[in-house]
């Protein structure tokens, strides 16, 4: 114990260096804060269930009463034991699926959103390509590797877990502790198996991924203040400790600023006109980096509306970009006549 509290007061990362592989990364901005061989092509195991989970959610609703059929006779490994010829709704099947990991879930869900399992497994590769995931590739919803290999980075698995992180229906499941249900055979009662929100209390959810191939995977979120954190890590251990201690670094060392306030955007311009952005920007920094914000603006001509763009740096590094419009001044029609005839 003195040990381990030694290497956390001299190296606060020292613990994440027992893994294999990590990166932690805030979930609205994509920010990387620290990582290690994170761009390694890996095995996700049961960390896949995440993709299945959110593509599921889209294709679906939550109501849907699924007929289990003989494809989950296919599977073994990690299962909520779900039979043929059962119903049960499609919300249930998703909390069997993300908090018990159950493959037999992975496969009724797929076989009723797509009418096959492989139609389903496209869909998941359609979002992968759609999210940019150029490093992943899905041939199963369940992440078994036996016969058929995923593979993704946990790079690619950050950027699924913040993406599908942003679904409230994903949100619930992934960080509820207990859950109860029936179908029209019996009951379940559901326990996370992420230890990680039992541990830490700064946790809010998590799906852990094991085979002997892949190893131990855990990919995990933690909120503090306003500040979303993700952590997608591969060992020989879960980790829950060293994310925690990444966590804990990283909310100890930065604060989420609002960089682009999209109500009080002015800048000097010949044009006429309002000119507006869309969308707020809100970035994490450390204090040293607070006075390293750039801005620039570019103003390329007037494509229905669109005229220029908002650049921000970081220490002279693009780190986000945002359109600019303009709203042109109407005119009434008494000056539209005025000005065609000259009086004006």
């Amino acid at each position: 114990f003195l040990f381990i509290l030694y290497l956390l007061l001299l190296n606060p990362t020292a613990l994440a260096d027992t893994l294999s592989g990590y990166v932690i990364s805030d979930i609205n901005s994509g920010r990387v804060f620290y990582e290690k061989t994170s761009n390694k092509r890996i095995l996700p195991a049961s960390t896949t269930k995440i993709m299945t989970a959110i593509v599921a959610i889209e294709n679906s609703n939550p109501t849907d009463v699924v007929l289990v059929g003989s494809e989950i006779l296919t599977v073994d490994g990690s299962n909520i034991y779900i039979e043929p010829g059962e119903s049960i709704l499609m919300i249930d099947l998703l909390h069997g699926l993300l908090m018990r990991s159950g493959n037999d879930a992975a496969m009724a869900i797929a076989k009723h959103v797509s009418g096959s399992v492989p139609n389903f497994v496209k869909l998941m590769n359609e979002k992968a390509k759609n999210l940019g995931l150029k490093n992943t590739i899905f041939n199963n919803p369940t992440g078994l590797d036996d016969n058929e290999k995923n593979y993704t980075t946990l790079s690619d698995l950050s950027k699924i877990y913040s993406y599908a992180y942003k679904n409230q229906t994903f949100k619930n499941i992934i960080g509820t502790l207990e859950y109860k249900t029936t179908s029209d055979k019996k009951s379940y009662y559901f326990k996370n198996r992420t230890k990680l929100l039992n541990m830490y209390d700064k946790a809010t959810g998590g799906k852990t991924g094991y085979t002997p191939k892949a190893g131990r995977l855990l990919v995990s979120s933690a909120t503090n203040n306003d500040l979303d954190l993700v952590t997608a890590s591969v060992g020989n251990g879960y980790g829950y400790n060293e994310h925690t201690n990444l966590y804990e670094k990283v909310f100890s060392n930065y604060k989420n600023y609002l960089i682009i306030d999209k109500k009080n955007f002015n800048t000097s311009t010949n044009l006429k006109g309002k000119l507006y952005i869309k969308n707020n920007f809100s970035y994490p920094l450390s204090k040293d980096e607070i006075n390293k914000i750039d801005k620039k603006v570019i103003f390329n001509g007037n494509k229905k509306g669109l005229v220029g763009t908002l650049h921000v740096y970081l220490d002279n590094k693009e780190i986000y970009k945002e359109n600019i419009y303009l709203k042109e001044n109407k005119i009434s029609l008494f000056k539209k006549i005025t000005r065609f005839l000259g009086l004006s």
